[in-house]
């Protein structure tokens, strides 16, 4: 049984362009963090402003996930998508059960 596809045996390119890619998002992310922490921005006011942007983006993925959901059931019916959504939405869910859980019990 072979796992990779024909093309990609005979032109493995495109693998290593996204092995390229992830090793300069690394170093973006690293000078980013230097720059950073010599300009003194992250302190608690950018952790605050994080944290709400976080939360309201979590919130707005559960009502597209939501919205996709019944999209993919009017025009698809129940097939891979609609399975591939509510595995989507369940594991947001747990995640967000589990990191709900991991918060309120640790002492701020």
């Amino acid at each position: 049984m072979r796992i990779l596809s024909e093309d990609f045996l005979e032109n493995p390119y495109g693998i290593l362009g996204l092995v390229i890619a992830v090793i300069i998002m690394i170093i973006v992310y690293f000078i980013n963090l230097r720059i950073g922490k010599k300009k003194h921005l992250f302190d608690e006011r950018y952790q605050q402003t994080s944290n709400r942007a976080k939360a309201r983006s979590w919130d707005a993925m559960l009502v597209i996930y939501l919205a996709a959901w019944f999209v993919v059931i009017i025009f698809d019916g129940i097939s891979f998508s609609f399975f591939l959504l509510t595995a989507l939405y369940v594991l947001h869910n747990m995640t967000l059960m589990i990191t709900g859980l991991y918060f309120s019990n640790k002492d701020l």
